[in-house]
């Protein structure tokens, strides 16, 4: 996975910062080592403690590399569960934000509504506005696309039909009362409306 340069930044800074001192140390002890070997005074003892301080820092520079793979894979794991977090609250936000204004524009049979739903979820994005997150088709708002998209010829045979048959008049069948379309489909709805006329 990869990482941001922001991040890698960061990675970057904390190796250094764990790292430097000892590589430094370990190049300073190095050259100390090779002057010593050229004069040919270097006493057992002196060699002793130049080793025992080089073996001090390569364990210590072992700790630190470990401590960066640490933090990597710390780095890693946080990224993929906020990666997954951002899709899982997107999707809230599309699905929401669909059924409420297909809803609200007349979509109130729940096979209709599901059926909308899953024909214009693709369209939808979730984009940054400053501090909030907004549904868009396009450059269009979600209340605004849908609202057209009710309208259109393809998106009113999902509008649910109002009921036509008035306050207590002769319904379709001469009867008296209403007749509930919301469950209808369009052709029914249709012949429901020729009847009553």
């Amino acid at each position: 996975m990869a990482f941001t340069a922001e991040q890698q930044a960061e990675i970057d800074a904390m190796i250094e910062a764990a790292t430097g001192g000892l590589k430094s140390k370990n190049t300073e002890l190095l050259a100390e080592l090779k002057k010593a070997r050229k004069s040919a005074e270097i006493t057992p003892e002196q060699l002793s403690e130049v080793e025992a301080e080089r073996d001090k820092l390569q364990s210590d520079l072992q700790a630190a590399h470990k401590l960066v793979k640490d933090a990597t894979k710390a780095a890693e794991t946080a990224s993929k569960a906020l990666e997954q977090e951002s899709g899982f609250t997107q999707e809230l936000l599309i699905d929401n934000g669909l059924v409420g204004e297909l809803t609200k524009h007349g979509v109130t049979n729940t096979v209709h509504l599901k059926a909308a739903q899953a024909m214009l979820r693709q369209g939808v994005q979730i984009v940054a506005d400053g501090d909030n997150r907004v549904a868009k088709v396009g450059d269009k708002a979600l209340s605004e696309y849908v609202k057209e998209w009710t309208s259109s010829d393809e998106g009113k045979h999902f509008v649910s039909a109002a009921n036509n048959s008035g306050g207590g008049a002769a319904g379709g069948g001469g009867k008296g009362g209403s007749v509930d379309t919301s469950k209808m489909s369009a052709t029914q709805k249709m012949e429901v409306g020729r009847k009553a006329a």
